[in-house]
């Protein structure tokens, strides 16, 4: 498996593909759950909207962990997410292409948001490393706004564009599911496991 960008968009504008046929030309909405379908663990079960298993994460026991894996129903490593540093002043995750191989050059860094100065609602930056030293790109590739402990985020790129929305899954206008379950919308092109790789860090940077 090797990750792509588009190659009809301008460089700084290409979306991560980490595998063609996870990529819709229309808007796709996932249903995610905070549960491991295989182990008694905190992990994630992914379905798409027929109701089919699309990823899963379930190898990890604990609320914190320094490496997740996130995997297709099958089972293949498709991202594995590292903590950076789990005593530094930033929060910073790498994340990298299918299982972790020592030496292997991480595809993206996402840092927690912190301003001490500035009030910001931004909650984590995304930099794509193939592009860190390219002086022309903007400061980051993606933000993450909103708010994790309620479900309500948005996912941009840097041109203000909605790459994906996290909202809370309603069965009915009036009834709404508790946390552990909610939507995922991806905008048309973007890689729907880069994206859900961005909420696994997500939901280890601010737990809830």
């Amino acid at each position: 498996m090797h990750a792509k960008i588009h190659p009809q968009e301008p460089e700084f504008r290409r979306p991560v593909v980490l595998d063609n046929k996870l990529c819709n030309v229309s808007s796709t909405t996932l249903t995610v759950w905070r549960k491991s379908l295989v182990f008694s663990c905190n992990g994630f079960s992914v379905f798409d909207s027929s109701g089919n298993l699309l990823f899963r994460v379930d190898n990890y026991t604990s609320d914190l962990k320094d490496e997740i894996v996130l995997m297709d129903a099958a089972g293949m490593a498709l991202l594995t997410v590292r903590r950076k540093s789990w005593l530094g002043l930033q929060n910073q995750w790498k994340g990298f292409l299918g299982d972790f191989r020592k030496g292997q050059k991480p595809m993206f860094v996402v840092r927690r948001a912190t301003s001490l100065l500035i009030p910001t609602k931004t909650l984590a930056e995304v930099y794509m490393y193939s592009s860190a030293t390219n002086k022309q790109k903007p400061q980051f590739d993606y933000r993450v706004e909103g708010c994790y402990a309620k479900r309500c985020l948005t996912i941009l790129n840097n041109f203000n564009e909605v790459v994906a929305e996290v909202k809370p899954k309603q069965v009915r206008p009036e009834i709404t599911l508790g946390g552990d379950v909610f939507n995922l919308r991806v905008s048309p092109g973007y890689d729907q496991a880069f994206i859900m790789g961005l909420i696994v860090v997500l939901d280890q940077m601010m737990p809830s």
